[in-house]
C-alpha cells in the first residue's frame, strides 16, 4: 500500500473520484448526444395487402417514392391529425420503418436513433395488444435527413431483431 501524504486524506480521496465521475458521465453523455439522429415520425398510413403479406415482420429503408408507395397509402378518417410524410420530401429524407404482422396491434415507443460511424440504430419499445377477432399490420415509419450509411440496426424491446446493410 502506498503511503499517503497527511494532507491529503481520506475524504479529498473520495472528492477526486466523484470529480473524475462526473467528468466520464458527462463526457458519455455527450458522445450520445452527439450520435444521435434527427427524426420524424410519421402516421396515417396503412400497410399494402400486397406487400410482403405472409411475412410476420418486414423492414423498409428507402428514399424512393415508389417503393414508399408500394408498401404504404394513406388512411383518411375523421378528424385526422396524422403527420404524414411532406409531397417531394423523400428527395431530402430516408424513411426507415418496420412492420409487424398477426393478431395484435402494437404500440411503438421510439427510444433513440443514433449514428455511429454510418452504423444507424434505432431502438424502440413494443407493446402488443391482443386480438382475437382481427389481423392487423402495424407500421412503425420514421425519415431522417439523408445521410450515407453502412447499416440500420432494429433493437425491439432492447434484442437486436434485424441489421440491414
Amino acid at each position: 500500500m502506498l503511503p499517503i501524504h497527511r494532507s491529503f486524506n481520506a475524504l479529498s480521496l473520495l472528492t477526486l473520484i466523484n470529480v473524475m465521475l462526473i467528468t466520464f458521465c458527462f463526457s458519455e453523455e455527450k458522445t450520445a448526444q452527439k450520435n444521435k439522429i434527427d427524426f420524424e415520425i410519421h402516421s396515417g398510413y396503412f400497410v399494402s395487402n400486397k406487400f410482403e403479406p405472409k411475412k410476420p415482420q418486414s423492414f423498409i429503408i428507402t428514399n424512393d417514392q415508389k417503393i414508399f408507395d408500394s408498401a404504404f397509402g394513406i388512411a383518411f378518417v375523421q378528424g385526422d391529425n396524422s403527420n404524414r410524410l411532406k409531397e417531394g420530401s423523400l428527395k431530402s429524407k430516408i424513411v426507415i420503418s418496420t412492420i409487424k404482422r398477426g393478431s395484435f396491434f402494437c404500440d411503438y415507443d421510439v427510444v433513440s436513433l443514433t449514428n455511429n460511424k454510418g452504423e444507424l440504430e434505432l431502438r424502440y419499445n413494443l407493446k402488443k395488444r391482443e386480438s382475437s377477432t382481427a389481423e392487423y399490420s402495424c407500421p412503425l415509419i420514421i425519415s431522417i435527413p439523408k445521410i450515407d450509411y453502412k447499416s440500420v440496426k432494429f433493437i425491439e424491446n432492447g434484442k437486436l431483431i434485424k441489421n440491414l446493410k
